[in-house]
């Protein structure tokens, strides 16, 4: 389905265009309604399975965990991973991921960030708030 998305997710957006061409040749805002009721409606459903596609990746972990991230000079990355503890409330530690230096295309700090790119398929990007 992603495939059939990435090449020919267009086709779905055409009966949005067609309702916007509509309102704006008619100036008829039902047009405009029906445009409307296709984006809070339609879309969602449309957008849904390529979210779960994602959030059910293994390295989803990345971006949705809490985490902590140390940065070793031209070796690693080493992503350490918390949860919260449902008797304390206190974070504690489930595992690490190392991340090799040759696997991380570059870092930069931007907005308050520090954003990490990395060189995989899925989930190229870990982002560090400051």
């Amino acid at each position: 389905m992603l495939l059939w998305m990435a090449t020919r997710g267009w086709v779905l957006f055409l009966p949005l265009i067609a309702s916007v061409a509509l309102a704006v040749a008619l100036a008829d805002v039902r047009w405009a309604i029906v445009a409307l009721a296709y984006i809070l409606v339609c879309v969602p459903m449309i957008l849904t399975p390529i979210a779960f596609s994602y959030i059910l990746k293994p390295a989803a972990r990345r971006q949705l965990s809490m985490k902590t991230v140390d940065i070793a000079p031209d070796s690693s990355l080493t992503i350490t991973y918390f949860d919260i503890d449902p008797d304390s409330g206190e974070p504690v530690g489930t595992g690490a991921e190392i991340i090799p230096s040759s696997e991380v295309r570059s870092i930069f700090h931007i907005f308050h960030k520090t954003i990490i790119l990395l060189k995989s398929e899925d989930f190229q990007i870990i982002i560090i708030p400051d």
